[in-house]
């Protein structure tokens, strides 16, 4: 235990403690979603990392289309 918070962080420790204490109550407790998708296990993390990595790459595609060249303001 001490090597892994010496070697990780306190921090980062702590953050992974909480995220095993959440997954232990997504699989013990009852979601009541609004609709039959959001009962499926792990849905608000799956839903959340796919719209993660869709900003990413909306960004990646608005970076190309928008950003100027190096040397715009020397000419």
């Amino acid at each position: 235990m001490r090597y892994l918070i010496e070697k990780f962080g306190k921090i980062n420790t702590s953050v992974l403690f909480l995220c095993i204490i959440f997954l232990i109550f997504e699989l013990i407790g009852h979601r009541h979603g609004e609709t039959s998708i959001e009962d499926v296990l792990f849905f608000p993390a799956i839903f959340g990392f796919f719209s993660c990595v869709t900003i990413f790459v909306i960004a990646i595609i608005l970076r190309s289309l928008l950003m100027k060249n190096e040397d715009y303001y020397d000419d």
